[in-house]
């Protein structure tokens, strides 16, 4: 996972949630920083269910504040950022953001007229082979009657170049509705890349979060398995998760129940159960440790973690 800084992703925070709406944005936090996220919006093809859905996809706040701690992302207030954004456009940025809205239809309207026409070639290939192959003694009879065809009558079915520009307007209402994704081509090019700040509370879970994803280890959410996050060595489409992992302060008690349940549990699923804390300042400066010794240097402090499994199954 070779990051970049050349690029910053937009990170809509609304209502308190940490959107993300660009599809290449999508691709690359999952690409260069081993975010996945979670699809939260309905498919316009079919929004009548939900099992599959699609943009935006939706950040934790521990991956909000990584992607900006990273310098990979900035966090955007779009009560206050985005709408003034757009409300202070002028009238040529309006007309080139439609004409490229429309451009983006006849794009469209393109790719699905070559799919059709793909379609409709392989089908007539199919009935062509099924019919048997006679010649029509008609055939030269035809072929002269449409040399001998009076030039005059095919005028009446020429296209006259005074009625161009109104079929090209009615084609361009004809063409297929797209719906975009995001309204970054009005934003100007040198937008304030200022980060809105990340509520401290929400991102208890973010030096734990931080450890695992440092090591490249790829997290979604693990409610199904009652944790915190369920553990990947790369990307979940190519892996399945090795560990169950839950996150605790330094000094929380953790009830041997706990240990016990999720340790069945991980085992039951073949995972392990990963649990760790951050080691507080103080104690840090006492003992070294090993794990995340590593990191030491770069103004992070050590993680400890353990790993639980379940003899007895």
């Amino acid at each position: 996972m070779a990051a970049t800084t050349e690029r910053q992703v937009r990170i809509s925070r609304v209502a308190g949630r940490y959107l993300v709406f660009d599809i290449d944005d999508v691709v690359y936090i999952r690409r260069h920083h081993g975010i996945c996220a979670v699809l939260t919006g309905t498919m316009p093809q079919n929004p009548t269910q939900n099992l599959f859905l699609g943009l935006p996809v939706e950040l934790h706040a521990e991956e909000a504040q990584l992607l900006v701690e990273k310098g990979a992302g900035y966090i955007a207030d779009e009560l206050t950022d985005h709408l003034s954004q757009l409300t202070t456009r002028d009238e040529s940025t309006r007309k080139a953001y439609l004409q490229h809205l429309k451009q983006q239809r006849r794009n469209a309207q393109q790719v699905f007229d070559e799919e059709k026409a793909k379609v409709q070639a392989k089908h007539q290939g199919k009935h062509k082979a099924k019919l048997p192959a006679a010649s029509s003694p008609d055939a030269p009879a035809a072929a002269s009657a449409t040399e001998n065809e009076d030039p005059s009558s095919s005028a009446l079915f020429s296209t006259t170049t005074s009625t161009s520009g109104s079929r090209q307007e009615k084609k361009d209402t004809l063409l297929l509705g797209v719906t975009p994704t995001t309204s970054l081509p009005l934003l100007p090019a040198a937008a304030p890349r200022s980060s809105a700040p990340v509520d401290p509370s929400t991102t208890t879970k973010l030096p734990f979060y931080r450890y695992l994803n440092s090591r490249g280890y790829y997290t979604t959410p693990g409610l199904r398995f009652g944790g915190d996050f369920s553990v990947y060595p790369g990307d979940p489409f190519r892996y399945h998760a090795h560990y169950l992992a839950n996150s605790y302060g330094w000094d929380e008690p953790v009830a041997m129940l706990d240990l016990v349940t999720s340790g069945r549990l991980g085992t039951a699923v073949k995972k392990s159960f990963l649990f760790g804390a951050e080691k507080p300042p103080a104690v840090a400066g006492e003992d070294g440790g090993v794990e995340g010794g590593d990191e030491k240097g770069k103004g992070e402090r050590e993680v400890r973690v353990f790993c639980i499994e379940w003899a007895g199954m």
